[in-house]
């Protein structure tokens, strides 16, 4: 089977996961057509989620827009925001091959040929600092709604994960960072120049990581812009809750089932996660259910995923209009 075969067939794999987890999500009544149908014609429903969706997009181009100036690259806000446009549109809407962040790093290295290494980085590390994100978002959530999740016993174990990933992950990285300069002969080696493609990858890799560590403040900032775009999301959903009449669960425990339903939606075993978001926030509403009722939560989740749909068809006027000429930049950069 050819590679273009292949990824194709994979994509059809794709697809038939998503139709078959749509269908026993609506034969086990966690989606509810009545109420999608409701929801998706409601006007206040739809001005609050499509704003909640733009102001979403707005955060996540100024995180990466922060990224790339951490590393000395300085684009136009206006083409960060349109490229982030591009990669949410081809993620949620085009079921193929070439994912919307495979085409950002494409177009990233077209604008910035000199620093197109550091660039593609920036990349990587917006996607990290949106899962890093999500994770701080539902520690927080889970914090507030303490004893609720104390009293389940998966969500217990999710919390101790959490926790270990979200406190111990950068306590790892300091000490890493303190240790790793101390040894002589490792230094040594990673500052010795060497030829080949290999070498010139691992350098840029490390170049990269000297600026981000440098950049302290825009990390930071980053991880802050990130927090606050997912927020959003976080009250769309809560305003769609609201308006079905759908809140069996009390308002902090939507800032501990969200962020997780977006994890589990991250999986690549469905296109931009169709069903598989939808059965997580789900399942994580039904845990959180003071009183254990049938309310049909994967119905509030893919009635947002519809309207963060219709605010990215943006993208598709990037795509077709985008001329393909490196848009006006200006990168102050000193190897070190």
């Amino acid at each position: 089977m050819s590679g273009g075969s292949a990824r194709w067939g994979w994509t059809l794999l794709k697809l038939m996961v998503a139709v078959g987890v749509v269908w026993f999500l609506l034969s086990q009544g966690k989606l509810d057509l009545t109420l999608f149908i409701n929801g998706a014609i409601s006007f206040e429903i739809i001005v609050v989620a499509l704003v909640c969706n733009f102001i979403t997009f707005f955060f996540s181009a100024l995180r990466w827009h922060v990224l790339l100036r951490s590393q000395k690259v300085v684009l136009p806000f206006s083409w960060v925001h349109s490229m982030t446009y591009l990669c949410v549109c081809f993620n949620m809407l085009v079921p193929g091959a070439v994912g919307g962040d495979a085409m950002r790093m494409g177009y990233a290295a077209q604008a910035v040929p000199d620093r197109k290494g550091a660039t593609i980085l920036t990349v990587f590390a917006d996607r990290f600092v949106g899962l890093y994100a999500l994770l701080v978002l539902s520690l927080l959530g889970i914090l507030i709604a303490f004893s609720t999740v104390m009293a389940v016993t998966p969500l217990k174990f999710m919390f101790f994960v959490i926790t270990v990933i979200v406190v111990g992950g950068p306590l790892l990285l300091v000490v890493l960072l303190i240790l790793l300069p101390r040894i002589p002969w490792l230094r040594n080696y990673i500052d010795t120049p060497r030829p080949g493609r290999i070498w010139h990858l691992f350098n840029t890799v490390i170049d990269s990581v000297r600026h981000f560590v440098r950049a302290k403040g825009q990390l930071f900032l980053a991880l802050l812009l990130s927090v606050l775009a997912q927020g959003f999301q976080v009250v769309s959903l809560i305003w769609i809750a609201m308006s079905l009449d759908m809140m069996t669960i009390p308002v902090q425990s939507f800032f501990v089932a969200a962020p997780l339903a977006w994890v589990a939606n991250i999986l690549p075993i469905s296109p931009g996660g169709l069903g598989v978001g939808e059965a997580a926030f789900d399942q994580m509403c039904h845990w959180l259910q003071p009183v254990q009722t049938a309310t049909a939560f994967g119905t509030v989740f893919f009635i947002n995923r519809i309207f963060q749909m219709t605010a990215s068809l943006p993208g598709f006027y990037v795509y077709i209009f985008y001329k393909k000429k490196q848009p006006s930049t200006s990168t102050t950069y000193t190897k070190t």
